[in-house]
């Protein structure tokens, strides 16, 4: 490996084995100033492991790591941030009920005489920011009172506050809007143009193909190959990330759907603040069949999933189940109907997280 400081990242060797599994494998990565750098592989196959290297989360087991052409021992994060690394993580590390400016700035305050908190002059740092780089957010909000989309858009913030000119981004598409993906890909844009380096985890190929200039792929743990993604398709990316021939066109037989198992009649549902969000709300789900709602976020899917799963209570209108009705019941009287979900946030409402992986698959009939 030629070690050079036209590279914001080089990590060559990289070796992690968990107990006797090896997740990394002589793992390689050259990331180019300047440049919008994807990895590429199918869940499990190592992208975030080697990020969490880089970023100081775990130590390799063999390797060296390389920033600007210095090599550099990342033994924790603080390091990493102190050689400009940030990183967006899947699952966000914010404070539900702080502002975003509280967010952005804790750990690293601005204070002036006697240690008081200067929140004026670090607010019109925040706003310089959201000004230069698009990330739209109010300083002021209030961090769950605000969608999903801007939630990362203080990560990010979080990052470049910090001083971060290499950022890193895990699956920063899984949770956002069509809207939210292309508002996203602006911004990353607009930090490249600034000069930033940045580096996308991500398994999804035509964000890969509209954002990014280099991708490198791995699979089970080893590094396969590095390419311009201007000259490869997506089906030579697939290839190349699963090992062999990809159909991405599913043949979907057509429906048949039969007689209807799940009805919604003139649902109306309100938040946390007596607004209404689900406002007289109908539908069908006939056995058989998949039906899709689709909306932007905060626009009532959560009170309409909280509603059918009895997490919260229904002002008014019906929801049955062969023939059953089952609003304002019980979770438990939902689950014996055989309604099963799969949540949105699977850390904070799907899982238990200190459990197994067994408790959690029995836990709804543990006996």
């Amino acid at each position: 490996m030629n070690i050079s400081k036209d590279y914001a990242v080089q990590m060559h060797g990289i070796v992690k084995r968990f107990g006797s599994f090896t997740a990394l494998d002589n793992m390689e990565l050259n990331v180019k100033k300047g440049t919008i750098h994807a990895i590429l592989g199918e869940n499990g196959a190592g992208k975030s492991t080697l990020m969490n290297i880089l970023y100081g989360l775990y130590q390799a087991d063999e390797g060296t790591i390389y920033i600007n052409g210095e090599e550099v021992a990342m033994k924790n994060p603080n390091v990493a941030i102190s050689s400009g690394i940030g990183m967006v993580h899947q699952h966000f590390m914010l404070v539900e009920n702080f502002t975003v400016a509280e967010n952005i700035i804790l750990g690293n305050e601005i204070t002036k005489g006697l240690g008081i908190l200067d929140m004026s002059k670090a607010k019109d740092k925040i706003n310089e920011m959201v000004k230069k780089y698009g990330l739209e957010v109010d300083p002021d909000a209030v961090i769950e009172d605000i969608s999903v989309g801007m939630q990362q858009r203080v990560e990010i913030l979080k990052a470049l506050y910090r001083g971060a000119d290499i950022l890193i981004l895990d699956e920063p598409t899984a949770v956002l809007t069509p809207q939210e993906i292309d508002d996203l890909i602006e911004i990353m844009h607009n930090l490249i143009k600034d000069g930033k380096t940045i580096i996308i985890i991500t398994h999804k190929l035509k964000e890969i193909k509209a954002s990014s200039d280099v991708c490198s792929i791995v699979r089970r743990g080893q590094y396969i190959d590095t390419v311009k993604v201007d000259d490869v398709t997506e089906e030579e990316l697939a290839n190349m990330m699963v090992g062999h021939a990809v159909k991405l066109v599913v043949d979907k037989k057509e429906a048949n759907p039969k007689d209807v198992v799940f009805e919604i009649k003139d649902l109306v549902v309100e938040n946390e603040r007596k607004l209404e969000t689900v406002k007289n709300l109908s539908l069908q789900v006939r056995r058989g069949e998949i039906v899709g709602i689709a909306g932007i976020d905060g626009n009532g899917q959560k009170e309409l999933i909280e509603a059918i799963t009895c997490l919260t209570k229904v002002k008014s209108g019906t929801i049955t189940m062969n023939g059953a009705q089952i609003q304002n019941t019980t979770p438990k009287n939902v689950i014996n109907h055989k309604i099963a979900t799969i949540h949105e946030d699977r850390q904070k409402r799907g899982l238990v997280l200190n459990f197994t992986v067994a408790e959690n698959a029995v836990i709804e009939n543990y006996k």
